[in-house]
């Protein structure tokens, strides 16, 4: 085997230069407190939302089953 392909072992290691120092990382403030929740509201909008996701699903199967129906009149 020639000399192709051979490891040639890690890449010399070059020492910083002098008086390199890692950069400081600036500390951010304390998180700011979130407002208030208003959790009454906020259920009363998800039962709306689940109220018309309820109902639009249930006007698309009717609809479906209407279609099927008329497809199965028509033959």
């Amino acid at each position: 085997m020639s000399g192709e392909g051979t490891y040639e072992g890690p890449p010399a290691n070059v020492p910083p230069p002098p008086g390199w120092r890692v950069e400081t990382v600036a500390v951010p403030d304390a998180p700011r407190r979130m407002p208030k929740q208003d959790h009454a509201a906020i259920d009363a909008a998800e039962q709306r939302a689940k109220l018309v996701t309820h109902w639009a699903a249930l006007v698309a199967v009717m609809l479906m089953f209407i279609v099927v129906v008329i497809g199965i009149v028509r033959l």
